[in-house]
C-alpha cells in the first residue's frame, strides 16, 4: 500500500510520527511529504522524531492571507500527488496543509485518512480558520481517526457512519511519551525556578489586543508573586512578537529577571520546559494535550475549546484573553496547593500512547480486504526523482 502522509506546521509533524512508524512497520511505502508551512527549523525535528521526509515542497515569500496560502498549497502538492499515486492520503488535524491534502484527495479520487477526526469547539469563526477546516475535511474522508469518545460523538451528530470511524487516542501523546524516552532522566540544567510559567500565544483570534491583554496578565502576577518566573517563546509572526514584548516595557529589574522572552523553542526543548513548568498559560490545542501527558496544568486563553477532555478531566481551566481573570487564576492555584495538584489527573484522556499503530491497523487491514485496487509497485527512490523533475 502506498501512503503519502502530508505535513506542514510543526504540530503536524510531531503528531504525525507514531502513524509513519507504524506504517512502516506494517510494510507500507509511506511517502512523508512536507508542505513548508512551517518551514523553519523542521529538519532537526524530523531528525529527533526519526524521520525522513521523501519531499519538502518550497512555498516561497508569501503574506499572511489564507486564501494566498491555500492557493500556493493546492498548486504545489497537486503535481507531488499526481507522480507519487498514493492509495491513500493521510492528513492530520485542522491545518490549511490537512484541508489543501483533503481537497487534492478529493479531485484526484484518491481515498482520505483524518488522523485527530472529531474536534469541535462549537463556532466555526474560532479557532479560526482551523474549526471550519476539520468540518470540511470530515466532509471528504473515508476513514475518520477519532482520538477521545467526545470526538467519535461529534462525528456521529454529524451524520458519520460508525463504521468509518476508530477511536484511537491522540497521537500527540504517542509523540510526547517517545520524545521523554528520547531526552531520559532530567538533567541538572533543566532545573527552573520553584514556579515557572511557560506561556505561548498566536492564535489569530488573539492577534493584537488579546495577546496585548495574555501580557498585561502575566506582567501583574510576574510584580505580585517574587517566586514566579515566565518562559514565553515568542511567534514567528512579528506582530505578535511584539504585543508580548511591549506588555514588559518598563519593567522593574527585579521583576525583569525572572522574565524570558526567546524564540520559538525546538520541540525537545518544550518538552523539557514543560516538565519542569509548575503552570502552562496557553492558546494552543495540541499544547494543552501536552500539558496532560506531562501533569502540568493549564489556564486556556480562549473562551472555548475543541479539547474539553482538558476541562473535563480537571486538567485545565478556560480565562480568555482577560489579565484579571487569568491574574485570579494564577493566584487561586498559587494559595492552595491542593487545587493545583488536583488539576494535575494521572491519567490523559488522550490515550495510552498506542494511537498510531491503530491508526496503521485499520488501514493496512483495508488494504488487505481488498477495498482498493494494488497498483503498479515503484521504489520510493522512482518516484522521489519524479517528483524532483
Amino acid at each position: 500500500m502506498r501512503v503519502l502522509v502530508l505535513t506542514g506546521t510543526r504540530p503536524d509533524i510531531i503528531k504525525s510520527a507514531s502513524v509513519v512508524h507504524a506504517l512502516e512497520a506494517e510494510g507500507c511505502q509511506t511517502f512523508l511529504v512536507h508542505s513548508g508551512q512551517h518551514e523553519g527549523a523542521v529538519s532537526a525535528l524530523y531528525r529527533f522524531l526519526e524521520m525522513q521526509p521523501f519531499a519538502v515542497v518550497r512555498l516561497g515569500p508569501r503574506g499572511t492571507r489564507l486564501a494566498e496560502l491555500n492557493a500556493r498549497l493546492l498548486d504545489t502538492l497537486d503535481p507531488v500527488m499526481a507522480r507519487v499515486r498514493p492509495d491513500v492520503v493521510v492528513v492530520q488535524g485542522d491545518t490549511t496543509t490537512a484541508l489543501a491534502g483533503a481537497l487534492l484527495g478529493f479531485y484526484q479520487r484518491v481515498p482520505v485518512a483524518h488522523v485527530e477526526a472529531g474536534l469541535r469547539s462549537g463556532g466555526c469563526d474560532e479557532p479560526f480558520p482551523e474549526e471550519l477546516n476539520r468540518r470540511l475535511i470530515t466532509r471528504i474522508a473515508t476513514w475518520h481517526f477519532a482520538p477521545t469518545p467526545l470526538a467519535v460523538a461529534c462525528l456521529r451528530r454529524e451524520g458519520v457512519a460508525l463504521k468509518a470511524i476508530t477511536m484511537t487516542g491522540n497521537t500527540v501523546v504517542d509523540a510526547a511519551l517517545f520524545g521523554y524516552r528520547r531526552l531520559g532522566p532530567r538533567a541538572p540544567e533543566e532545573s527552573y525556578a520553584p514556579r515557572l510559567i511557560v506561556v505561548t500565544a498566536h492564535r489569530r483570534e488573539n492577534w493584537g489586543a488579546g495577546i496585548a491583554e495574555i501580557g498585561r496578565g502575566m506582567r501583574r502576577i510576574v510584580e505580585r508573586f517574587a517566586d514566579v518566573s515566565v518562559l514565553w517563546p515568542l511567534h514567528a509572526n512579528p506582530e505578535a512578537a511584539a504585543a508580548v514584548r511591549a506588555a514588559w516595557d518598563g519593567l522593574a529589574p527585579d521583576a525583569r529577571a525572572r522574565v524570558r522572552l526567546v524564540d520559538p523553542l525546538a520541540y525537545p526543548d518544550m518538552l523539557r520546559a514543560l516538565r519542569g513548568a509548575w503552570l502552562l498559560v496557553t492558546d494552543s490545542g495540541g499544547l494543552q494535550e501536552e500539558a496532560v501527558t506531562a501533569r502540568v496544568p493549564v489556564l486556556i486563553t480562549r473562551r472555548q475549546t475543541e479539547r474539553p477532555e482538558v476541562l473535563s478531566c480537571g486538567a485545565g481551566r478556560l480565562v480568555g484573553a482577560d489579565a484579571r481573570r487569568l491574574e485570579a487564576e494564577v493566584a487561586r492555584l498559587y494559595r492552595s496547593p491542593a487545587k493545583w495538584e488536583a488539576m494535575r489527573p494521572a491519567r490523559s484522556p488522550f490515550g495510552d500512547g498506542t494511537a498510531g499503530a491503530r491508526i496503521a491497523a485499520v488501514l493496512t487491514r483495508a488494504w488487505a480486504t481488498g477495498r482498493h485496487a494494488p497498483r503498479p509497485t515503484t521504489t520510493n527512490g522512482q518516484a522521489r526523482a519524479a517528483v524532483a523533475s
